[in-house]
């Protein structure tokens, strides 16, 4: 880069506070075989201010895409049903602020400081060189997590469009033989973890006891006053099909079978000798089609991308929250069921704390690398200095995200009443375990009225499309991290591409067995 080149960007720029001398052979590879192109903004126009603006804007927005999508994932809304969705949005705004606002920056920053990637951006102290390892692996694990999920949700979409009846709306036993469910009477909103098929009413506690949310009694919200007991009696949908231990927590209801039974083919014994045929099929074809994704980026650009984030994505999570929430409130009919969104849940005030500083920091994908790939890519149009706008475009970036997060939580929650499942810490659901649970919840929820089919397509079809874009990302960001370390790994780009891909397939097709399963149901928690 020549210094007029400098000088003509350098007043769209700021010093940095590092000093550092990072700009040595290895980072002049990483920038020639990672940022030095922008889809959409040519090298050759890339100095005039209009390209410049142009370039900014993209990265921007497909950094913003990304975390947006993360908010559609079931860890975030898991840990608000679980704990109280009033708590968890306070914890959560905590969190932002206090911890993946900051941290977010920070690897922005040093991706434009260092022109580095995760593999090599840690090399201002020698000993944190190899930070950039455990990103990769995270990241490599994470994507892998995303595409056994993003292949379930895909079986949803795939029964959606072909069943004439939805499958979650009926049970089935354990050869896959449809049968009608039976009808229970519920006098409780909160539910235990099996839903006895042989007692007409269902109690768990005792229904005039106080209720508790995130540790203070129930009277505290409710100015004082003593609850009333609850004479309110519903029926419930049951299924006859059970497990020799309590895992999984929840399974009786129709929605859950069919989770249970038919879409991960989980069997009474637990057998470790059976493979899940459909499962197997549609991640085999995901992992088919993020591939083609990369060939088809070398053959359009000569090799991978890593800021190829398209800007449009960023609608898709919008229009996916909304539909979700409203699909859910309008299957509400009782009023007095929204009381209980100030306490679905007791919890401890520190787990509810904790739950929300990983979700902050999982909803600004900080601690994967991605964010300082992101930084890099700033770097292009900031001539090794900081852009100005950062500190701004970050806030935003946060508020934006915990917009998005509070409405789908918000929705996840209405979609937890409208299932009459309202999970607490010490009953149903174990955050450490899964939080696949959300998925089943969902199916309930957009099964009930008109259009069903229609919008259980769309819930899940969206779910599909931001798993596997989620994963496509960190894979990209673990293939940046693994060409860092191994510069001449480059040559032969695809080949290295082949090899995760295949690895990871492999590593995914465990989903279709019961080990994971047997190793969860054999958890000492």
């Amino acid at each position: 880069m020549t210094t007029s080149g400098r000088n003509g960007r350098r007043e769209n720029s700021v010093e940095t506070i590092l000093t550092f001398d990072n700009r040595d052979l290895q980072s002049q590879w990483s920038v020639v075989w990672s940022t030095s192109h922008i889809p959409d903004v040519e090298d050759r126009t890339a100095r005039q201010e209009r390209m410049r603006v142009r370039g900014r804007r993209r990265l921007r927005i497909g950094s913003l895409a990304l975390s947006a999508l993360l908010t559609m994932h079931g860890r975030v809304p898991a840990s608000a049903v679980t704990g109280g969705i009033f708590g968890f949005v306070l914890f959560l705004v905590a969190a932002v602020v206090g911890l993946a606002n900051p941290l977010r920056h920070f690897e922005v920053y040093l991706g434009q400081w260092s022109i580095s990637g995760p593999g090599r951006a840690f090399r201002i102290i020698p000993m944190l060189d190899g930070i950039g390892i455990a990103m990769c692996i995270n990241a490599i694990v994470r994507a892998i997590n995303c595409c056994a999920i993003a292949a379930i949700a895909a079986l949803y979409v795939t029964h959606s469009v072909a069943d004439a009846k939805l499958p979650f709306t009926y049970c089935r036993d354990f050869e896959l033989k449809a049968y009608e469910p039976m009808m229970r009477d519920v006098r409780v909103l909160t539910l235990g973890p099996r839903l006895p098929t042989e007692k007409p009413i269902i109690y768990w506690g005792d229904e005039s006891s106080p209720r508790s949310s995130f540790g203070l009694k129930h009277r505290t919200w409710q100015n004082g006053s003593i609850p009333k007991k609850r004479k309110h009696v519903r029926q419930i949908q049951i299924c006859r099909e059970t497990y020799p231990r309590p895992y999984p927590s929840i399974y009786s209801t129709p929605a859950y079978n069919f989770f249970y039974v038919e879409v991960v083919h989980l069997r009474s014994n637990f057998s470790l000798i059976h493979f899940n045929v459909p499962l197997i099929c549609a991640i085999a074809v995901i992992w088919i089609i993020l591939w083609l994704i990369m060939i088809s980026e070398k053959l359009a650009y000569g090799r991978l991308i890593w800021n190829n984030m398209a800007p449009w994505f960023i609608i898709i999570p919008w229009l996916w929250t909304i539909l979700v929430a409203v699909t859910a409130a309008s299957n509400l009919t009782m009023y007095k069921t929204l009381r209980t969104l100030l306490h679905l849940g007791a919890k401890d005030v520190m787990a509810g704390l904790a739950d929300a500083f990983e979700v902050a920091l999982y909803i600004h994908s900080v601690t994967v690398g991605t964010e300082i790939i992101h930084g890099k890519g700033l770097n292009y149009f900031a001539s090794g200095h900081i852009d100005p706008a950062l500190n701004s475009e970050n806030m935003w970036h946060s508020a934006i995200v915990l917009l998005l997060t509070g409405v789908h939580t918000g929705g996840a929650a209405l979609c937890a009443l409208v299932d009459y499942i309202h999970p607490q810490s010490s009953g149903l659901y174990t955050m450490e375990e899964s939080t696949l649970w959300v998925i089943p919840m969902y199916s309930k929820c957009t099964s009930m009225n008109g259009y069903s089919h229609l919008v259980t397509t769309l819930v899940f079809g969206g779910l599909t499309f931001s798993y596997m874009t989620v994963a496509f990302v960190l894979l990209k960001t673990a293939l940046h991290t693994i060409f860092e370390y191994r510069v001449k790994l480059v040559f032969v780009e695809q080949v290295v591409v082949a090899c995760l891909m295949l690895f990871c397939m492999a590593i995914t097709m465990i989903f279709a067995t019961h080990v994971s399963f047997f190793l969860s149901s054999n958890n000492p928690k």
